[in-house]
């Protein structure tokens, strides 16, 4: 029942807000919504910047005199000020202004809660006891076997788990042992603290997970009560803060004592983070038949069963010994497809994944992984059953979100993995973290030499194209891969196939939670939204992997993030460049419009950029923004081409170039400096007229920026217009230069001065103005400063 006042104070709640004004948008709104907080309209927004208003758009959607409200809402400002705190720190301050926590810490503590050094919200008051259990664990009771031990403290190493969390391990102890009642297994100790000092903390010559066999503690060998209690403790809340290590360790132990007769479930809480307990399982419910507590739906293929076992599913999937939820180990049917709605892969594979159970020890691995990422690693393995030589991926990180990933790849393949060219899983068990995939050829990264032939580079394309059409159609998920890069594409059985789904996830709105980073995919290959909002990316984001990808084949270079990485002239360059668009929506939007895009390109005949650039230039004579901007853009886009700057771009309204530029920043630095450069005229011989033309035509793009205000292209236009004077040293177009400097004045006579002090052969050539009275003091001293020159 919600209480009659709010949980969580006004006070507290703008002592946040305030915070807010150095934090993304799009940060703001993705930790509302991964607690399920929806945006609301406030008909009388509140005063603050855009950041304080998005806060408030979801703050006032939650229900503060409700408890469950409230400790969502309290999940979210920890994810908030972890947030600005790591952000403050990378950019070189000490974290959070001291005086701003000061002021929420009391805020909390008025409302009975404490904010520690991690920035996590605890009641400020002891806890209650969770209501006792109905069905609880007998004193006596010895069910849970010598074989379901092993494997639990073997789960917990290989993971590494620290069985005693955030505590001292003498403290963890002593919330469950009297220690000093306890033997010391050393002579020169008295009792089991003693001897856990002098051996833990003093020599450390005892291994991390010594608990587990010391007879003492009763762990390896005593009655399941003290085991039990042993584990609620050690993912207790007040132990281990991290609540998704927790969640999953309670997964964990859940799927392998249930085999034994007990469930592991939460029993209460504390400030909404679950107490867990273990307790008998009813007599009607046989632990050891998980066909009494899940059914499948009998079409079900072996491969679907032990995923939806694995996801949480009570007694199936989850332990070393797994058998089928239907109570026998699965069988190859004896057929080329297996029984369900999973089609087989080709060759010796079929046989793997016709026998597959969801069993680690169906697998003999190498010593050494073949490759290590971030969330997992991949090994070479062989199916001991069959001889067959797989893949085998494991997660590295034991928490919420890479399991989750795994699970989500995992059911990826319930849709793709029949598709050509799809890495099919032939067997997997999300919940030891663990998945088993083909062992492919090689890599794109293997093959980039013979990707620079063309019918190879098609063949890759078309075969990614393929694969994203279908993953992202809605009627097979809506999957968006969004780490489309070489090393993700394998080639197996003849085909090149898109592996690697780890960061998969649904379009937005598709999905009822967000464990997604702002930040997702590879630096150089991922598209701009994915490493500012990942949540919100659409399919143009794989498209853009895709274009990158191509870049990479043709030019032999890793992309940089940020900066653009195009072909040589010729379609691809077109291809790439509309691919890698850095506004989404400016790409082609699906897979089927990049694939007509890339026809068009490949079917049109071949022009040179001069001859496209003429084609284009005839459109952006209308002044239209449209096609002005297409020109410059595609001008920007060959910097290597003479013909086209010199012969074509200056034949463009100056006036109307320029005021493309100035919307268009980023290109108008490549272009001008382009420009510069084919001043010298090494590739062909430029003829007087289009070099008074290049030169006039700088001047006036120059001119048109003082009077825009537009400094940055007046600079860039200023300077290669004193290149190409320093060159070309001709008459007609210095009488007008001429003219126009005397005009200048203020921050435009300071940028010209700095632009002829760096070209001392422009600036001698308006010597001729140290007479005039109008001349700026500044201009005036840069080129004063060529008449003193010797030989000048």
């Amino acid at each position: 029942m919600a209480a009659d006042r709010p949980i969580v104070s006004r006070a507290t709640r703008n002592a946040v807000r305030r915070l807010m004004s150095s934090l993304y948008v799009a940060a703001i709104a993705e930790y509302w919504e991964g607690e399920n907080f929806a945006r609301s309209e406030i008909a009388n927004p509140r005063q603050g910047g855009v950041r304080q208003q998005t806060f408030d758009a979801y703050e006032t959607s939650v229900d503060w005199t409700d408890q469950e409200h409230a400790r969502r809402g309290l999940l979210v400002f920890e994810t908030l000020l972890r947030r600005l705190d790591r952000d403050s720190k990378k950019s070189g301050a000490q974290g959070i202004d001291p005086t701003e926590l000061e002021d929420l810490r009391e805020a909390l503590e008025h409302d009975g809660y404490l904010l520690d050094e991690d920035l996590r919200v605890q009641p400020s008051s002891t806890a209650a006891v969770p209501r006792p259990q109905a069905a609880s664990v007998p004193a006596d009771a010895r069910r849970i076997t010598q074989v379901t031990r092993r494997r639990l403290f073997k789960c917990l190493k290989s993971r590494d788990v620290q069985w005693f969390g955030d505590l001292d391990e003498l403290v963890f102890l002593s919330r469950l042992y009297a220690l000093d009642e306890l033997p010391s297994s050393d002579d020169r100790c008295d009792d089991a603290e003693g001897d856990i000092t002098q051996h833990r903390y003093n020599n450390y010559d005892w291994e991390d997970d010594w608990i587990y066999t010391d007879d003492r503690f009763g762990l390896n060998d005593g009655p399941d009560l003290v085991l039990l209690r042993f584990l609620s403790q050690m993912v207790h809340p007040e132990v281990r803060s991290d609540d998704a290590e927790a969640a999953l360790l309670a997964e964990l132990v859940d799927s392998l004592v249930r085999r034994d007769g007990y469930a592991f479930a939460p029993v209460g809480d504390i400030s909404g983070y679950p107490i867990y307990e273990a307790r008998r399982l009813t007599e009607d419910a046989a632990p050891h038949d998980p066909a009494s507590q899940y059914t499948p739906r009998p079409e079900a293929s072996t491969f679907e069963r032990l995923v939806t076992a694995a996801w949480g599913r009570p007694g199936a999937g989850a332990g070393p010994d797994h058998t089928g939820p239907d109570g026998h180990v699965a069988a190859s049917s004896g057929q080329d497809t297996p029984p369900g709605d999973l089609p087989a892969p080709p060759g010796p594979y079929a046989g793997v994944q016709g026998v597959a159970r969801g069993q680690r020890k169906d697998y003999a691995l190498e010593r050494l992984p073949m490759k290590v990422g971030g969330q997992a690693e991949i090994f070479e393995a062989t199916h001991k059953a069959t001889g067959v030589r797989v893949a085998f991926k494991r997660r590295l990180s034991w928490r919420e979100t890479p399991a989750a990933r795994m699970r989500r790849e995992i059911e990826v393949a319930q849709d793709l993995n029949s598709h050509q060219n799809y890495m099919p899983i032939l067997d997997a068990n999300p919940v030891e973290g663990w998945l088993v995939m083909p062992l492919a050829e090689c890599t794109a990264e293997d093959r980039r030499d013979q990707l620079q032939e063309p019918s190879q580079l098609r063949e890759l394309v078309d075969a990614l194209l393929n694969v994203l059409e279908v993953a992202h159609d809605s009627h097979a998920g809506g999957w968006l891969h969004r780490d489309v890069k070489p090393s993700n594409l394998l080639r197996f059985d003849g085909q090149w196939r898109l592996g690697d789904w780890g960061v998969v996830r649904r379009p937005r709105g598709q999905t009822t939670s967000d464990r997604t980073r702002a930040e997702v995919g590879t630096d150089g290959f991922a598209a701009p939204e994915l490493l500012i909002n990942a949540h919100d990316a659409t399919p143009a984001a794989d498209i853009y992997g895709v274009g990158r990808v191509i870049a990479w084949a043709l030019t032999g270079d890793v992309p940089v993030m940020t900066q653009r990485l195009l072909p040589a002239a010729g379609p691809w360059r077109e291809i790439v460049r509309a691919a890698t668009a850095r506004d989404p929506h400016s790409r082609p939007q699906t897979a089927a419009d990049l694939r007509r895009l890339i026809q068009d390109k490949l079917a049109s005949p071949v022009l040179t950029p001069a001859e496209r650039g003429e084609s284009l230039l005839a459109a952006a004579h209308s002044g239209h923004p449209g096609p002005v901007e297409t020109f410059l853009s595609f001008t920007a886009d060959h910097p290597e081409d003479q013909a086209l700057y010199v012969g074509v771009l200056t034949q463009l309204k100056p006036e109307t170039a320029a005021e493309g530029l100035v919307r268009m920043p980023a290109e108008a630095e490549l272009l001008i400096e382009a420009l510069s450069s084919h001043a010298a005229g090494q590739q062909r011989r430029i003829p007087h007229p289009e070099a008074y033309r290049a030169i006039l035509w700088l001047q006036r793009v120059a001119a048109f920026a003082v009077a825009a205000g537009s400094w940055d292209l007046m600079d860039e236009a200023a300077r290669a217009m004193c290149v190409w004077d320093g060159i070309w040293d001709q008459y007609r177009p210095r009488d007008v230069i001429a003219a126009w400097l005397l005009t200048l004045r203020g921050e435009a006579a300071v940028l010209m001065a700095a632009a002829l002090g760096e070209h001392p052969g422009s600036a001698a050539h308006f010597r001729i103005l140290l007479d005039q009275q109008a001349l700026a003091p500044q201009i005036r001293t840069a080129i004063g400063k060529t008449a003193r020159s010797p030989g000048q």
